[in-house]
């Protein structure tokens, strides 16, 4: 391997590349067989870093490398969460490391891998990758910034644009620029069925119930495809021979009603097969972020495909709405709903004032729906228990105690005195307790009487004189 890299430097061709290939698993062995292949096992660390735009794509990745590879060949590990990878990486050597930047970074600077021990580095997809968050980039640029100066840098991108073609200029130094060389050939017109990496099967099994094709064609193109559309063919009823719907790597029969590509094909030169057997249908089932990719495939027009079960789902409950104003139409209206509304039709049609009523229902109906689901939990969720008082502890200060469970008002301070309002029993000395001791009566201000305030009333305006003074009269006074 060494003797083909000083062959490779000494030639004159440089080991940066930048890629133009589209956005699809089928291209991946055109940029990652050398870089896997340069490998050296017995090195015992980390010399491949492939970075993605997410971690799903680094799944993807690792998934199609297995099948690349087979399980004794080069691994690729790809990187979910910078903690867990670091708790797995501790414990074996990984070779080959696929990760978004921001997760590179965090196991770099956890020395779980060393930048001195990378041979190549691979940006898969870098259109994605320059385009993503601002952290993201310059998480990249640190990256890049760290490779030694004998790494090798390859730059995949599924069309080639300034931010690419700037990133290429700044860190490959006399990179080669390979294109994929789609064949010549008229248009291709197709539709897509949008799917998530893990939902093929499941979305292959709608369309086949959506489009009931009198024959079929599912074009996959690996070993794991084939063996995940036989399983939902026979989950579905159809037989390994049938002629109804057929598995193939490419090849179609003359006269095929629908021809399903299970994967984005790769090269234009793998749907000519499907153009020429002259099918009614073309659908290709399609991540979201491969859809510009096969617009580009195909050249022609490239429309979405629009299953029919959700519309007519949606169409049922239309149909129900109908039918339930039909009903009351047909038991009379009552005058009080005619009268309030038949001002507005000198301004607006007939129809339009029913459309703005249905719409005033079913806000109604969503309303009371919502408060219905708030009753529901208010009554299953239980109401809280209201903290316990309890009693004085003479073992504990107060201030350990919760606040709740501090005696009030001097009550259970353990002097043995029964509670406050209930009655004491007479003392030692056979004298009544002295809550029950009888007290002169207390006027409505609490004060005792006094023999002085049985007094007659004034009527000269004022108090009496002390000691021969007599108090002014008060001015406020007449």
């Amino acid at each position: 391997m060494e003797t083909e890299e000083r062959e490779e430097r000494g030639s004159g061709r440089s080991q940066n590349v930048v890629h133009t290939l589209p956005r699809s698993m089928a291209s991946v062995p055109h940029f990652l067989t050398g870089p896997l292949e340069r490998t050296d096992p017995a090195a015992g660390e980390t010399q491949v870093l492939v970075i993605t735009s997410d971690p799903e794509s680094a799944v993807t990745l690792a998934e199609t490398v297995l099948r690349m590879t087979g399980p004794g060949g080069i691994e690729l590990f790809p990187v979910t969460t910078a903690r867990r990878a670091a708790r797995l990486m501790a414990g074996r050597p990984v070779l080959a490391v696929a990760a978004s930047p921001r997760d590179i970074q965090d196991l770099v600077r956890g020395s779980h891998i060393k930048m001195t021990g990378i041979r190549t580095i691979v940006l898969a997809w870098a259109d994605e990758i320059l385009n993503g968050d601002p952290a993201g980039i310059e998480a990249l640029e640190s990256i890049m910034g760290e490779l030694p100066n004998d790494a090798a840098r390859v730059v995949v991108t599924s069309r080639s644009e300034g931010r690419v073609n700037a990133f290429a200029e700044r860190y490959l130094r006399r990179a080669r620029r390979e294109v994929a060389e789609d064949m010549a050939g008229e248009p291709i017109s197709l539709q897509y069925l949008t799917v998530s990496p893990t939902g093929r099967a499941a979305a292959l099994r709608r369309l086949l119930d959506d489009l009931d094709p009198p024959s079929a064609a599912v074009i996959v193109s690996s070993e794991e495809a084939e063996v995940e559309v036989r399983r939902t063919l026979r989950l579905l009823g159809y037989a390994d021979d049938s002629s109804s719907v057929r598995v193939s790597r490419g090849q179609v029969e003359a006269g095929t009603h629908a021809v399903i590509f299970f994967d984005v094909p790769g090269a234009r030169e793998l749907m000519s097969p499907a153009v020429a057997a002259s099918p009614v249908t073309i659908v290709a089932l399609t991540e979201p972020r491969e859809v510009s990719a096969m617009r580009r495939l195909a050249g022609g027009e490239v429309k979405p495909f629009t299953l029919s079960a959700p519309g007519a789902s949606a169409r049922e409950r239309e149909a129900a709405i109908r039918r339930e104003l039909a009903g009351v139409l047909d038991s009379g209206l009552a005058s009080r709903e005619v009268l309030a509304l038949e001002p507005l039709l000198d301004r607006h049609d007939g129809i339009e004032i029913a459309a703005a009523a249905l719409r005033l229902l079913e806000k109604e109906r969503m309303l009371r729906k919502g408060t219905g689901v708030e009753s529901r939990t208010r009554s299953v969720t239980p109401p809280a228990a209201a903290p316990a008082r309890g009693g004085f502890d003479r073992g504990s200060s107060p201030s350990s105690r919760p606040f709740g469970d501090r005696p009030q008002g001097g009550a259970g301070r353990g002097r043995g005195g029964p509670p406050r309002g209930a009655e004491s029993p007479p003392d030692a000395r056979g004298r009544p307790p002295r809550n029950d001791r009888s007290r002169p009566p207390r006027d409505d201000r609490g004060r005792t009487p006094r023999d002085d305030d049985r007094r007659p009333p004034r009527n000269d305006g004022g108090s009496p004189p002390r000691d021969g003074f007599m108090r002014p009269p008060r001015r406020d006074r007449p």
